[in-house]
């Protein structure tokens, strides 16, 4: 693997580095080169909380989900009382995928190479046939040394997060702005919605485009809102300035990449319309009132509106493509209602229908990253502070590296 010295030059990190005003951001090679994106992986993204899935994947004890992530196979297991557990997708023994498809209400593993057993904790059960006997019952199988291998794994909001890295930190301090920000709300009573046929409101959208381009368009990129969104065209907060040129929000710019915009429900109506759905309460029980859009480094996004939040995160697979999750959660008394189906498939249109404008101009951005013609791109200092952020945050990132 290539070092960071011969990757990015000190020039290059210098102009990432300089106040906002003259500061450029990463050379396009950053975004289309593969030796640069497997740098990254293993020293920036590996090295952080990765949102991975949904609840939705394994809803039920029992259930099991293979997955990719950052090209590594993964297991995704919900056990016999109820917790998320995450397993490198690898027998210790014959090096074959545990589980090739997903699975549900299961009460041991069973690997399709030689039939060894797991159980629901990953530990081993049975290695028939070990010693010649059907159950080799006689073999001591923790000699064997061939239980699953765990990875870390937390869940919240109904979304699973690993850390594939060497050294975790954990989860509540590296999303502690994110908790903190949202402490108010009572996140206990959102659910992901279910649409048609009672099947949960969760869309996939494969994206042609670096993860850093899906990252630096969604929160941290207000200024678009009023070109690229049919929504926000339609709606005279938008462009979010107003008559005095001050902005009618408030930045969220956390050096730790919690990245977005605060502002006030009645500015939402106008953006996303109204429905009969319940509110999404605070803790207090009163409705919430401050709508939240944030990128959340490195990978996931949320939304928390007046009657709906949404929680999307972007699953790279190289460095110009990728998948995006996104589910829309509302209130519990909402989120199941038949006679609510057509609000929340309403909401839950109203933000694929976003996704789908953002994501195509990604896959310009990601085009127009293979021209000579420019190096790198600069800022305007009025707006994109929250871009000149992640800049710099993904670039102490790697600069780790170096130790």
């Amino acid at each position: 693997m290539k070092s960071l010295k011969e990757l990015l030059t000190k020039e290059e990190r210098d102009a990432i580095r300089a106040p906002i005003a003259t500061a450029r951001t990463l050379p396009r090679r950053c975004f289309i080169d593969a030796d640069f994106y497997a740098f990254e992986v293993r020293h920036a993204l590996a090295e952080s909380w990765l949102a991975v899935a949904f609840r939705t994947s394994i809803p039920e004890p029992g259930d099991i989900a293979p997955i990719t992530a950052l090209g590594y196979p993964l297991l995704l297991v919900r056990d016999g009382e109820g917790r998320a557990r995450v397993f490198h997708n690898v027998c210790p023994y014959d090096g074959c995928e545990v589980a090739t498809s997903a699975k549900r209400a299961l009460k041991t593993i069973t690997g399709p190479y030689h039939g060894w057993k797991y159980g629901l904790d990953g530990k081993l059960l049975e290695a028939n046939y070990w010693d010649g006997t059907p159950a080799a019952a006689d073999v001591d199988l923790e000699s064997l040394n061939a239980d699953l291998i765990a990875v870390p794994c937390e869940e919240w909001m109904s979304t699973l997060f690993v850390y594939l890295g060497s050294t975790p930190v954990t989860f509540e301090e590296q999303y502690a702005p994110v908790l903190k920000h949202l402490e108010l709300v009572d996140l206990e009573r959102l659910e992901i919605g279910l649409g048609e046929d009672d099947r949960p409101q969760v869309n996939s959208l494969t994206i042609a485009s670096n993860w850093k381009t899906v990252y630096e368009n969604y929160a941290p990129n207000v200024y678009h809102e009023a070109f690229v969104h049919e929504m926000y065209r339609k709606s005279p907060h938008s462009p979010r300035v107003d008559e005095n040129r001050n902005k009618t929000y408030t930045e969220i710019n956390d050096p730790s990449g919690y990245l977005g915009l605060c502002y006030d429900n009645a500015i939402g109506a106008s953006l996303y319309g109204e429905t009969s759905l319940p509110r999404v309460l605070n803790k207090d029980g009163t409705p919430n009132r401050v709508n939240t859009i944030s990128n959340v480094y490195p990978n996931w996004v949320t939304t928390v509106l007046g009657d709906a939040a949404r929680i999307a995160f972007f699953l790279p697979e190289g460095p110009e493509t990728g998948t995006q999750w996104v589910a829309t959660f509302f209130d519990r008394d909402g989120a199941s209602d038949p006679a609510l189906l057509d609000d929340r498939k309403q909401s839950a249109k109203a933000g694929i229908k976003a996704r789908v404008e953002d994501n195509r101009i990604c896959e310009s951005i990601q085009r127009a990253r293979h021209s000579p013609g420019v190096e790198s791109q600069f800022y305007n200092p009025f707006w994109d502070a929250m871009h000149y952020t992640m800049t710099n945050l993904i670039l102490d990132k790697l600069e780790r590296s170096e130790g």
